[in-house]
Order: C-alpha cells, then sequence, then structure tokens
C-alpha cells in the first residue's frame, strides 16, 4: 500500500487524529527521499499505531515554510499534534526505529 501523502488541507487532522504521526518532507527529485522511501514503507509495517505520511515539498510549500524546512528529506515525529523529533537526511533504518520507538513504545517485528 503507497504511503499516504498529505496536502495542507488535511496535515492538521492527520497529525491530530493520528497520537504518533510520522511524516516524510519530501521531492521526487530527491535522491536521498527516493531512498528513504522504502526504509519508511518497512517500518510502517512494523509499527502498530503510529501513523506515516508524506508531504511533497514542492506541491505544499507553504507546509514546507511553515516547518523551516530546509534539507529534504525531513522526518518529522508528531506526538499528540506536536512536533517531537526532527531527523534530516537519509539515515539507516535502524535509527529511524529506535527514534519511532523513543514515542511509541513498541512495534511488531
Amino acid at each position: 500500500m503507497a504511503m499516504k501523502e498529505l496536502n495542507q488541507e488535511e496535515f492538521d487532522d492527520f497529525i491530530r487524529q493520528n497520537k504518533i504521526a510520522v511524516i516524510d518532507f519530501w521531492a521526487p527529485w530527491c535522491m536521498p527521499c527516493l531512498a528513504l522511501s522504502p526504509i519508511l514503507k518497512e517500518l510502517e509495517n512494523e509499527f502498530d499505531g503510529v501513523a506515516f505520511a508524506k508531504v511533497n515539498v514542492d506541491r505544499n510549500v507553504d507546509l514546507a515554510r511553515q516547518f523551516g524546512i530546509m534539507s529534504i528529506p525531513t522526518i518529522i515525529i508528531f506526538v499528540d499534534g506536536k512536533e517531537a523529533d526532527r531527523i534530516i537526511g537519509l539515515v539507516p533504518k535502524e535509527e529511524l526505529r529506535e527514534r519511532i520507538l523513543t514515542y511509541s513504545g513498541s512495534f511488531s517485528p
């Protein structure tokens, strides 16, 4: 299943409706973003109770500006609608898993 793509209108509802939301700010021309995509899909399948979504910064310039996205990929972890963590650049799957686990408390390997 493809990861949900959010736009400006959907964003606030998504992070409010999900206790833990992992948002990938990306662009289709960004090679590190494309390399990160399958990793995030794998993690999405591993974590219960964690919502994953993507924001295309080219199509959602206002959202990128709102969150001060200066480099992509940038992953922001929201907890209860508030930014809890920010990961910039392509990082190993294990590091992403550990950072998400900090907030979710469990995953199903």
